[in-house]
């Protein structure tokens, strides 16, 4: 039977070792378990080095996510807020445009001997009828238009017929038609407390309500 076996030139009189030979013998058990527990400490520090900054990163998260939300919440305030206000500049342009169709309409179709004095919208509140049940909380009362104009005082029939002019022209235009419909008008005779120039116009009065959407 042969061994085989290694002469070390460096070191004369010991014999070189190879590495299955060098953890067997009397010493091979402890250079086995120290190249056990080197591998174990490698393996640790791999892990350890792994694992540690992911859990700091989640504790970080995990710590900032109250901060977050308080965020989130303001923020959801602050965008509710301007949704708020985007809707009331919405609502406000809406009306601002048609105030402005309505005037242009009244301009283009009011006879040149008569003078707006004002135009008013209101919507008052609807009240029920006796022995009739009241109306539903969110029920929509109707819109008023109230036109006040006055005509200088002229015999014959000439203040009456642009009066029917002026609102036969509204109710024909789209811009007053679409959305009003003729409810009453009056014409008031010259005269009262306001001294001799009033007492040279007619009254008139042209209400206008909302139609039903």
């Amino acid at each position: 039977m042969s061994r085989r076996f290694s002469i070390d030139l460096i070191h004369p009189g010991q014999l070189s070792l190879t590495w299955q030979e060098w953890f067997v013998g009397n010493r091979g058990s402890r250079r086995l378990t120290a190249f056990i527990l080197a591998g174990v400490f490698v393996l640790v520090l791999i892990m350890v080095a792994g694992i540690l900054p992911t859990y700091w990163r989640l504790s970080s998260d995990l710590n900032a996510i109250p901060q977050l939300q308080r965020d989130l919440a303001a923020s959801d305030g602050d965008l509710n807020v301007l949704r708020t206000n985007m809707q009331a500049l919405t609502l406000e342009a809406r009306r601002q445009v048609r105030w402005a169709e309505l005037l242009g309409a009244f301009s283009q179709h009011i006879p040149t001997s008569m003078r707006l004095q004002s135009v008013e919208a209101s919507r008052p509140a609807s009240a029920a009828a006796p022995g009739q049940p009241p109306p539903p909380a969110d029920a929509k009362a109707e819109g008023i238009l109230r036109i006040e104009s006055v005509t200088p005082v002229r015999s014959g029939s000439p203040p009456l017929l642009e009066v029917a002019q002026f609102m036969a022209g509204l109710m024909r235009d789209p811009a007053v038609n679409k959305r009003f419909q003729l409810k009453s008008w009056d014409i008031k005779p010259p005269g009262g407390p306001g001294g001799e120039d009033e007492a040279q116009y007619l009254n008139i009065t042209i209400l206008l309500s909302e139609r039903a959407q």
